[in-house]
């Protein structure tokens, strides 16, 4: 058992679960965020102890104010890496639409700023991960503490840009050893992935942790299922391309 007596334990215990250590099987009541001020600050603490800071999640097109979570530049993959599901505890892949920063973005970036910033869009594979003996046991807000269960981020081609047009009816296919497991055709517009990172461009400067060139915010999932032993996933966009990943157990 792991003994959790602190945020900082707490923080610990999710990174070494992510990383093939001992699972967690319950989180004390006083640790558990009681709002997305806690939630945050949880974030802020497990982020601190894993390296710089890579990119963003967040949910575009969503209702109310978005949900993110900070994601280290050591979770994210090349197109067509080979990963330990095992080790990582995956548990299932999001397909996503990213983008990939260009430059700097200020706290007070407006939509031309932001549309000056993005670089590239592209396809994306999340892998959620869970380091929890029982994930479905968990408080919600400890999961979102928990960088909102990301595990990794495999990137795919950029898209060629003419794509921003089509994000809102973007077909996309989730696919298991070349078997199609599920498929949308519904997901976040180019409006509305640009007033996402709007948002958080304001939001991670307060968390002292700015937007910066390089960095890839993925967008919120458009399809996800769990991948069971399946050694290929693939996500599918229609014709205007795909991201791979093949996993090890």
């Amino acid at each position: 058992m792991t003994m959790i007596n602190s945020l900082s334990d707490l923080a610990d215990a999710f990174n070494a679960g992510h990383d093939g250590g001992p699972l967690i099987d319950s989180v004390p009541d006083s640790l558990t965020p009681a709002d997305m001020a806690a939630v945050y600050a949880l974030q802020d603490t497990v982020i601190s102890r894993l390296g710089p800071v890579g990119g963003w999640k967040i949910m575009a097109g969503g209702q109310g104010e978005p949900v993110c979570a900070p994601i280290p530049a050591n979770r994210y993959f090349d197109n067509g890496a080979s990963i330990d599901s095992t080790r990582y505890r995956f548990v299932f892949p999001e397909v996503e639409v990213a983008v990939k920063l260009g430059q700097d973005l200020p706290a007070d970036a407006d939509a031309a700023a932001v549309e000056a910033a993005i670089a590239s869009l592209h396809p994306v594979l999340e892998m959620i991960g869970s380091p929890f003996v029982d994930r479905d046991a968990i408080h919600a807000n400890v999961k979102l503490g928990d960088l909102q269960s990301n595990g990794a981020v495999v990137v795919g081609p950029a898209f060629d840009p003419g794509i921003k047009a089509e994000l809102a009816t973007l077909p996309v296919s989730l696919l298991f050893d070349g078997v199609e497991a599920k498929t949308t055709s519904t997901g976040a517009s180019w409006t509305a992935i640009v007033d996402a990172v709007i948002w958080l461009a304001r939001h991670a400067t307060t968390r002292g942790l700015p937007l910066k060139a390089g960095q890839v915010i993925i967008t919120g999932s458009r399809v996800l299922a769990p991948h069971g032993k399946a050694s290929s996933i693939e996500g599918r966009m229609g014709d205007w391309g795909s991201v791979t990943a093949r996993m090890t157990y």
